[in-house]
C-alpha cells in the first residue's frame, strides 16, 4: 500500500496560510520575500531548492549541515540588520523559522541561542502624543473630511489603523454614540470587540456619510477587492499622516529613524486615557489587547455606554466639546438620580399603603371597626 504525499513547496505553505490573521499573512509573506531574494542574490537558489540541499547533506554529514544552516542564517540576519530595526529582526526571523520547519529544515532554540547573534534591541521612552499635537493633526485635515474622521476614530476608540480602514457603513450601529462591532476575522488576534466613536468623530461623518453606500468604506476611498489593495490603502493612510507631520514640524524622530508621532500614538492616546479614567484591563479589552479581564465581556451596551460616556470628556480634541460632554455626563447623572429618587418614594408610599392596609385588616379582625 502506498501513500502519496503532497509535496511542500513555498506556494503551497503561502497558500495555507489563508486561514491566519490578516496581518499574520503580511508579515510571513514579507519575510518569505525577503528570504527568496535574499537567497536568490547570495546562493543562486530559491527557498525550495536550499531546503532540498540542506536536507541531503544532513543525511550525508549532521555537523556540516548545522554548520551551512546557522552561517546562512546569520548572513541573512545580517543583512536584515542594515535595513530594519532591531525588534523588526527577532519578529522576521520568527516567521522564517516557521516557513523553514513547514519545508523540512527544522531549527533547534538552543542552537539559534548558541550560535546566532541578534542585535540588541534599543528600547526608547515612546513620545507621548500632547491634546495640543492630536487638535493640530486633526485641524490639517478639515478639508478632507474622511481623512479627519479616521484619525478621529482611532483617537476616540483605540482602534488599529488596518482595523479602521475596514470599517464599512454596513457596520455601524447608530445609538447615542456610534458603534462598531469588529469581527474576529478582522483583528490581529482574533479577538471581535465593540467599539465606540467618539461625539467629535460622529460630527465630522455627518459631512459625507449620507453619499456612502452600504458597502463603501467609512474611513477610506480606495480599492479593496483584494488583500493587495487594502496594504496599499493602510500605507497611503499613513503617508498621508506622515506628509501632515511634515508640514506641521511635528516631524521628531527617534535615533532609530521612525517618526516619534505615529498612528500607533493616536491609539495609545486613547489607551492613556481610558488607563486614567477606568484602569488598564478597561483600557486592554477596548483596544484589543489579550490578557484583561473577562468581566468586561459580560457588560451589556448600557454598561459599556455609561462607561464611554465617563471617558469621553478625556478624550475630546476642542475644549468647547470637552465642556459640551461634561454637561451632558452631569444631566444624564442628575436625571438618573430623579429617576432612583422616584423609584424610592414610589416604594415608600407602596410601603406606607400597605401598612395603613395591614393595621386596617387588624383593627376589623379585633372588631373595632365595621
Amino acid at each position: 500500500m502506498s501513500i502519496i504525499t503532497k509535496k511542500k513547496t513555498t506556494e503551497t505553505f503561502l497558500a495555507s496560510l489563508d486561514s491566519l490573521p490578516k496581518n499574520t499573512q503580511y508579515c510571513t509573506k514579507n519575510t518569505v520575500s525577503k528570504f527568496t531574494v535574499f537567497i536568490r542574490d547570495t546562493q543562486n537558489l530559491t527557498p525550495d531548492q536550499l531546503c532540498e540541499e540542506l536536507l541531503i547533506m544532513k543525511k550525508q554529514d549532521e555537523e556540516e549541515y548545522i554548520n551551512t544552516l546557522y552561517t546562512i542564517l546569520q548572513d541573512f540576519i545580517d543583512d536584515m540588520n542594515t535595513k530594519i530595526s532591531a525588534n523588526s529582526i527577532k519578529t522576521n526571523f520568527a516567521y522564517l523559522r516557521t516557513f523553514l520547519y513547514y519545508l523540512g529544515v527544522r531549527t533547534n532554540q538552543q542552537d539559534v541561542k548558541m550560535m546566532l547573534k541578534f542585535p540588541k534591541v534599543a528600547h526608547e521612552e515612546k513620545y507621548p502624543l500632547k491634546i495640543e499635537e492630536l487638535r493640530k493633526i486633526i485641524d490639517h485635515f478639515t478639508r478632507y473630511p474622511i481623512i479627519k474622521a479616521c484619525f478621529q476614530a482611532q483617537a476616540s476608540s483605540g482602534m488599529r489603523i488596518g482595523e479602521v480602514l475596514q470599517v464599512r457603513k454596513r457596520d455601524l450601529v447608530f445609538k447615542e454614540r456610534i458603534h462598531i462591532y469588529i469581527k474576529a476575522s478582522g483583528s490581529k488576534n482574533l479577538r471581535g470587540r465593540t467599539v465606540i466613536l467618539s461625539k467629535e468623530t460622529q460630527e465630522t461623518m455627518k459631512t459625507y456619510l449620507d453619499d456612502l453606500n452600504d458597502d463603501d468604506l467609512v474611513f477610506y476611498r480606495g480599492i479593496t477587492e483584494n488583500e493587495k489593495a487594502r496594504e496599499i490603502n493602510e500605507i497611503n493612510a499613513l503617508r498621508n499622516l506622515r506628509v501632515c507631520l511634515d508640514r506641521l514640524g511635528l516631524d521628531m524622530k527617534y535615533e532609530s529613524g521612525k517618526y516619534k508621532i505615529s498612528s500607533h500614538s493616536l491609539r495609545a492616546f486613547f489607551f492613556t486615557q481610558a488607563v486614567r479614567k477606568h484602569g488598564e484591563n478597561y483600557a486592554h479589552r477596548l483596544t484589543g489587547h489579550s490578557g484583561y479581564l473577562m468581566q468586561y465581556d459580560r457588560m451589556n451596551d448600557e454598561e459599556k455606554m455609561k462607561m464611554y460616556i465617563e471617558l469621553e470628556p478625556d478624550l475630546s480634541i476642542y475644549a468647547t466639546t470637552k465642556a459640551d460632554l461634561e454637561i451632558e455626563r452631569l444631566k444624564m447623572m442628575q436625571t438618573k438620580e430623579n429617576k432612583d429618587l422616584k423609584e424610592e418614594l414610589d416604594e415608600l408610599k407602596h410601603q406606607l399603603a400597605q401598612q395603613g392596609l395591614d393595621i386596617v385588616d387588624k383593627l376589623k379582625d379585633e372588631d373595632k371597626i365595621l
